[in-house]
């Protein structure tokens, strides 16, 4: 009886214990009867006022009423203050102000925000004398600010920023990420570069549709950590050399800009520089490119990821495109590419010499091309098909376009039909119909040698006077008929 009556006491324990466990989470994710709660949704750490239709900011006492809760997200986008003041002292680790029409911050307003590690201000109407340096301002020591030393990813797309304040990132030294892609810079003047030239520690740059038409000598020279940059959709005609200032790159997206060509020989449109960390390369939705010359990608010594595709004016990739000159020889070295995508261009071909190991392929897609069809591209339909389905692709959106007769056969079904294509000439004719009229017409010349050598040897001997062809032998031997005797003179 004692030992049960122990047992119910310890189990009793036990649960009120658990008991006061539940009530402290509870009350720890309680949502705080604050102002903000009351308009906003406060569930798991987490503050959702966006598109609340907000007009004013809130007040540091309004914040205030949030610290019990410790947020660590906060997400105000898409309503319509102007204004950002100083926010109280809070946990939150993620600030969303964006699509707000912000057009001034207040100086430190994220001052008291210590473990502040993402700001999005993308998509408001900031503009560089309106966006000062004071507004990253951390908490004031004497005679000097502290940084956000936390801060790590900041967002100033799609605002109005023509140029940047020079000391606009002195108060955020530890910044990884900056996306200023969407602002009208149409140029990065000297004021702007001095700004990026205080982000040493800077890893990922967006730069996408900013109309810029250059990239400045020197400019990746300062973030030399930099391992990611977007600078698409601009009106860059050529590949920046200045890529080769920073040798971390380990993505590079170019896509959407007006570049013709590339061509290692031609210092208008020079193929890529050596960047010997770059794995993957975007170069898509590019109308004008129309030719990749021989060892313009040879500088890309470790690319794995080739994203080249919907660019409707590229017509021809050379085979050695990527194959770079063996310091030894006249030998190439091969980049092992691991994903490859070709698809929607205007391709008449894809060579196999373009890769040297295809089977080390996890994704490719070539489909949506204007293929030509014939022997040269047999290995397509042998080789490529396979692989292609192997890796997840679908190989009979790989359409013939030419010659004439194979225009809308598949690929899949002439690999599955065992299909053998025939050679043809420079104007895509198929050289076997040229062989047979070649034949015929050396049949015909043989045969009528020697028709054409009896007809003379029968006209010469004079076998075709009945119809008034006279042999040149009738012609100069005249019979002789004697005079009549009875003739006196």
């Amino acid at each position: 009886m004692g030992k049960c009556i122990l047992k119910g006491v310890i189990l009793a324990f036990l649960a009120i214990l658990a008991h006061c466990q539940n009530v402290t989470e509870t009350s720890s994710n309680a949502v705080p009867n604050s102002y903000i709660c009351e308009l906003c949704k406060c569930e798991n750490n987490n503050v959702n006022c966006s598109n609340k239709n907000i007009t004013t900011f809130f007040t540091r006492e309004e914040w205030k009423g949030l610290k019990d809760y410790e947020p660590k997200i906060v997400d105000l986008s898409g309503n319509r203050f102007i204004n950002v003041t100083v926010i109280a002292h809070l946990t939150i680790e993620v600030l969303n102000l964006s699509r707000c029409s912000i057009e001034f911050i207040e100086d430190a307003s994220f001052k008291d925000l210590e473990e502040l590690k993402v700001l999005d201000l993308s998509y408001n109407k900031l503009t560089k004398a309106k966006l000062s340096p004071h507004a990253f301002e951390g908490s004031f020591i004497p005679e000097l600010f502290k940084s956000l030393a936390s801060l790590r990813t900041l967002n100033l797309a799609y605002n109005d920023l023509h140029s940047l304040h020079p000391d606009l990132f002195e108060h955020v030294p530890k910044l990884e990420q900056l996306d200023l892609s969407g602002n009208p810079l149409t140029t990065i003047d000297h004021v702007t570069f001095i700004a990026m030239s205080g982000l040493p520690m800077l890893k990922v740059l967006r730069l996408r549709s900013c109309q810029l038409d250059e990239i400045p000598s020197k400019f990746l020279h300062t973030p030399r950590y930099l391992e990611r940059l977007d600078i698409s959709d601009n009106l860059l005609t050529s590949v920046p050399q200045e890529l080769k200032e920073n040798e971390h790159l380990v993505y590079l997206n170019l896509n959407q800009n007006p570049i013709l060509q590339l061509d290692a020989g031609s210092d208008e449109y020079p193929g890529f520089p050596r960047l010997p960390k770059l794995q993957e390369l975007h170069m898509s939705y590019m109308p004008k490119l129309r030719r990749v010359g021989e060892g313009t990608l040879a500088g890309l010594e470790n690319i794995q990821k080739l994203h080249m595709s919907f660019n409707p004016a590229l017509r021809h990739l050379h085979p050695k495109a990527l194959a770079k000159v063996h310091d030894v020889g006249e030998s190439y070295d091969w980049p092992v590419v691991k994903e490859l995508y070709l698809q929607s261009n205007n391709l008449f071909e894809v060579d196999s010499r373009l890769l040297s190991y295809w089977i080390f392929l996890e994704k490719v897609d070539v489909s949506g091309n204007s293929f030509s069809c014939n022997c040269d591209t047999q290995w397509m339909v042998d080789t490529l098909v396979p692989i292609v389905e192997n890796r997840g692709g679908n190989a009979s959106l790989m359409v013939c376009q030419d010659p004439a007769e194979m225009q809308g056969y598949n690929m899949k079904k002439l690999h599955d039909d065992h299909y053998t294509m025939l050679c043809v000439d420079k104007y895509g004719q198929p050289l076997e119909k040229d062989g047979n009229i070649l034949l015929g017409t050396l049949i015909g010349v043989l045969l009528a040698i020697p028709i054409m050598l009896i007809l003379m040897l029968l006209w010469y001997r004079g076998c075709f006077a009945c119809i008034g062809l006279c042999s040149p032998g009738g012609a100069s031997h005249k019979s002789y008929k004697r005079a009549n005797e009875e003739i006196i003179y």
